[in-house]
């Protein structure tokens, strides 16, 4: 396994652990971390470490169970890796379950992680947001 991997595979490792200290050790200081536009969590292109504890993180944990983002395919290109997975978990406020695949592209530069670019379906993720509708359903039904 190439450094490179080795030092993503490290940041999920923390994530999955909610070890927010070694998460912040990984990040490059010089950081551009951007979250999938669409994704709750974005507002823009984050540029220091604690940025991603602090709008990551944090309401990562405080509005979901179970939260996990677990990488199992890498593809390495020098100092570039492209991590697939899936995210899941279940939102506190409605109780539904999420699962979504995603992307990752991650730049590592002098040994952290210096870029971070999500691709996500961020429907599946809002939609376990999302209360229903008082009285209706979630959709329309033929017939009805």
């Amino acid at each position: 396994m190439s450094k490179a991997v080795q030092i993503v595979q490290a940041f999920y490792d923390a994530v999955s652990r909610a070890d927010a200290a070694t998460v912040v050790s990984l990040l490059h200081p010089d950081l551009h971390w951007t979250e999938a536009e669409g994704f709750p969590y974005y507002s823009g292109t984050w540029r220091r470490p604690q940025e991603v504890l602090d709008k990551l993180l944090v309401p990562l944990v405080r509005d979901w169970d179970d939260f996990s983002a677990v990488a199992d395919d890498f593809i390495v290109e020098g100092d570039r890796v492209v991590s697939l997975g899936v995210y899941s978990g279940v939102n506190k406020a409605t109780g539904k379950a999420m699962r979504a695949p995603f992307a990752h592209v991650w730049r590592v530069a002098d040994g952290k992680l210096a870029r971070f670019d999500m691709y996500t379906d961020t429907l599946l993720i809002d939609r376990a947001m999302q209360q229903r509708h008082a009285g209706g359903s979630d959709g329309a039904r033929i017939g009805s």
